[in-house]
């Protein structure tokens, strides 16, 4: 208890003080970048301020609900881990049975975890099963090479022997009970004798009274990114960005038509506005979705398969805390994060049987390597097609056993684009200073959009608007709707419009704004565009 009202008291300092939580420590940010171009403008102070009433909310909204579990108000979960904790280093011991003790876990538990999933799971140094409503847990023998049986995972007695759900990543675990509440497991890269169990999710800076997992959903998975064990994003510019002290950890869901991609964040509001744009604009169905450290993997009915480097920070929404450019930072001193982020990257076709069983595990630093699988059969064997990430080719590993997942429709090409569900771009429209202005494809998550402008005097020419979402600390809908939505926003001027443009139309332009990039911040609804620093007013139609 004591722990959580230092942590109370810390953010009612931070907002008194107007400064940043933990998450921006070694945040990499460009303090002195020299970059003079595309630079990302972020939140006014005004939208600043409309964030602390949310803060200050936070501090007291609903904190009956952590009664449900008092012991676990604590724990020690996001706060700051250094490698020089006790327990994280130092030979590797497992759990307390050894090779050949009794056990009480059930015959039906695997000698070795192969895929994560929501059942069972794992990290470089431990597996994880739920059978029958325990947690059961013992060394990642292929990893550590220890032998050793099932032991049971103490929990709190408020849950129990009431454990549904699972997923690990990194240090962290999340478990859900059947009423659907969360607990986060803290410390798995460390001996059993620190593990650390709390309840508590939500602004402030992860203290906030904690959540119950969303419902409807085809399925979700637990992605952490941290200092220890990434240490570095790698951008779109090949600048290896620090990752915050905080880390980056976010629950991701897939909704039921497999269209939408949203994430949960322990330090953001309990709803589902945040979300990210999936393959071909939203539109591509996925069937199974898994997610480690940072890195999301998508396969959809066919056998197409996608993954995309994503999260709140390196994709741009986090300018509060970080520094950002549209600008090229390839050889800047000092650079801004690369901005637009990674985009998705469709993976090569396995040529077998495959299953919608997929997983991800996140590999070495730098958010470069990962190794995929995907359940299947080949020669009549059943086990996992697997590769990193990088590689083009995939390699089967045996297993025996049945196939556990639903067997797709593999066909050798390329099938991506065929069942595509329903976009959501709208389009906007409005008239301006000498033109009139039309945005066809404004999406809420999808990014960039098209810019067409037609003058006065009957130049015709397009530019790009590329968003990103913001830190909110109060609820909102997904998507768009009558309550204005800020995003982050930059205009990019082609060169050659400048360069060989008529006069009519670089007078126009010069007007917007000088260079490249143009920043161009606005607020959405589903009605109409507003531009805080031009004058463009466009309504949907």
């Amino acid at each position: 208890m004591r722990r959580f009202t230092a942590t109370l008291a810390a953010a009612a300092a931070v907002l008194a003080l107007g400064t940043v939580g933990p998450r921006a420590y070694g945040a990499g940010s460009a303090k002195g970048s020299g970059d003079t171009s595309g630079p990302v403008s972020g939140m006014d102070l005004t939208d600043i301020m409309k964030i602390v009433p949310g803060m200050i909310l936070d501090l007291v909204d609903h904190r009956t609900d952590m009664l449900r579990c008092p012991k676990l108000i604590g724990g020690t979960v996001g706060t700051t881990e250094s490698a020089s904790q006790r327990g994280r280093s130092g030979p590797d011991e497992g759990n307390p049975l050894k090779a050949g003790d009794r056990t009480d876990a059930p015959k039906t538990l695997p000698k070795q975890v192969i895929f994560r999933g929501t059942r069972q799971t794992y990290n470089r140094r431990y597996q994880f099963a739920v059978a029958k409503g325990t947690i059961w847990y013992k060394s990642n023998t292929a990893v550590t090479g220890i032998h050793e049986p099932w032991a049971h995972l103490p929990v709190p007695a408020c849950f129990e022997g009431k454990v549904t759900q699972i997923s690990a990543d990194d240090d962290e675990m999340i478990a859900v009970d059947r009423s659907g509440w969360i607990y986060d497991l803290d410390g798995i890269l460390r001996t059993p004798t620190y593990f650390s169990w709390s309840l508590r999710w939500g602004p402030p800076f992860w203290t906030g009274p904690g959540m119950k997992m969303p419902s409807g959903f085809r399925t979700w998975s637990w992605s952490v990114v941290s200092q220890l064990e990434d240490v570095t994003w790698t951008d779109p510019a090949g600048n290896k960005p620090r990752i915050g002290a905080g880390k980056v950890s976010h629950i991701w869901l897939l909704s039921r038509n497999g269209q939408r991609l949203i994430y949960r964040d322990p330090w953001l509001p309990e709803d589902n506005s945040y979300a990210m744009c999936g393959p071909h604009r939203d539109r591509f169905r996925s069937v199974a979705m898994s997610a480690s450290g940072s890195t999301i993997f998508v396969i959809g009915r066919r056998g197409d398969m996608f993954t995309r480097l994503y999260d709140f920070d390196i994709a741009g929404a986090d300018s509060f805390f970080f520094k950002y450019s549209y600008a090229d930072q390839r050889g800047v001193a000092n650079p801004r994060i690369q901005l637009p982020g990674a985009s998705w990257v469709r993976q090569p076709r396995i040529h077998g049987v495959i299953t919608d069983r997929i997983s991800i595990e996140k590999v070495g630093r730098g958010t470069v390597h990962r190794t995929l699988r995907v359940e299947g059969r080949r020669h009549g064997r059943v086990g996992y097609w697997q590769k990193d990430i990088t590689a083009k080719r995939w390699h089967f590993v045996r297993t025996g056993g049945h196939l556990i997942g639903h067997r797709l429709h593999n066909p050798r090409r390329n099938t991506s684009a065929r069942g595509l569900g329903a976009g959501s771009d709208r389009r906007y429209a409005g008239t301006a200073k000498g033109a009139t202005i039309t945005v066809p494809d404004f999406n809420a998550y999808c990014s960039p959009a098209h810019v067409r402008v037609r003058l006065d005097t009957g130049e015709k020419f397009s530019l790009r608007l590329y968003t990103t979402d913001n830190i909110r600390q109060a609820a909102r809908a997904y998507g768009l709707d009558e309550n204005p939505r800020l995003y982050i926003g930059m205009l990019e001027i082609p060169p050659t419009l400048r360069r060989d443009g008529n006069a009519h139309v670089r007078a126009w332009l010069d007007a917007l704004g000088k260079g490249r990039w143009v920043p161009a911040n606005l607020d959405a609804t589903s009605g109409k565009l507003s531009f805080r620093k031009q004058p463009w007013r466009l309504a949907h139609r």
